[in-house]
């Protein structure tokens, strides 16, 4: 699956599960993907799963080029996320912004549960040792 998952005006990161275990395949969109006109660098990190791309917003679009990976990575048409390439706050090219993941949102109410668990651990800790402080007097 290739998809989206960061982007800016002249830059933007792919994520292919299938880089991880293709060299081959990092190499074949390496080649073809830097050769697009108004694409300047083509990163790749395999073990990240990972494709950044660095391009020319006047001269390239974000679309071309997520459609251009995906015409080279096996079974990736039947497999591409679907919907607007997802984009900064500020940015200020014509894309709309897309809604996080739902992953995102269980992510970030565990991490506040935890939060506020660990405040209230904190305080009740405080609280018995300033008891104890007290005690001790």
């Amino acid at each position: 699956m290739v998809s989206c998952v960061h982007h800016i005006p002249g830059r933007a990161r792919f994520k292919i599960e299938a880089l991880r275990r293709d060299p081959e395949l990092a190499r074949m969109i390496e080649a073809n993907v830097g050769s697009l006109e108004g694409v300047s660098s083509v990163e790749i990190n395999r073990y990240a799963a990972s494709i950044i791309v660095h391009y020319c917003p006047r001269t390239s679009e974000i679309e071309r080029i997520m459609g251009h990976i995906c015409d080279h990575c096996p079974k990736s048409a039947d497999n591409r996320q679907r919907g607007p390439v997802p984009q900064e706050r500020g940015a200020t090219d014509r894309l709309t912004s897309v809604r996080p993941p739902a992953k995102v949102g269980v992510a970030l109410r565990d991490a506040a549960a935890k939060a506020v668990v660990n405040t209230l651990i904190k305080r009740a800790v405080e609280q018995s040792l300033a008891g104890l402080v007290v005690g001790l007097r």
